[in-house]
């Protein structure tokens, strides 16, 4: 069995991503929750600024978000190019999470940095028309 010592050592960075990031993007969630109990960093970025939470969703592996969330992720960090959590989970067709990281502070107002799209107009492009209402009634404007 893994110690706490041993699990919070490997999940230090390995080619730029935690053993959290690359559980949350696999949807391990049984492993998120591990790490979480070790008192790994939540919130800690990879070269590009992603978080495991973007991991997470950006593959729709809700249960994994939702353990990052649980355990206090932070909904708002953003990525280099601004991208975050909220932004892809409306381009992921992910209304669970939308809902679930609006309810938790998530801006639906953040913009990419290079396109200026935000959660709303990603989700009305491809056509998530719930996720567009949610993100709506929640204040978000095109």
């Amino acid at each position: 069995m893994t110690s706490r010592a041993q699990m919070s050592e490997s999940a230090e960075y390995q080619g730029g991503h935690t053993e959290l990031m690359r559980a949350s993007l696999a949807g391990q969630t049984e492993t998120v929750k591990r790490l979480i109990e070790s008192g790994v960093d939540l919130n800690q970025r990879d070269d590009e600024g992603r978080t495991a939470l973007m991991f997470a969703v950006t593959n729709l592996r809700t249960d994994s978000a939702k353990a990052l969330l649980d355990h206090g992720a932070d909904v708002n960090v953003e990525a280099k190019d601004g991208s975050t959590a909220l932004m892809l989970a409306a381009s992921a067709g992910d209304r669970e999470t939308v809902r679930d990281l609006l309810s938790r502070g998530a801006d639906a107002s953040a913009k990419f940095t290079q396109t200026e799209k935000t959660a709303l107009m990603l989700a009305n492009e491809k056509g998530y028309t719930d996720i567009v209402q949610l993100l709506e009634a929640a204040g978000a404007k095109q």
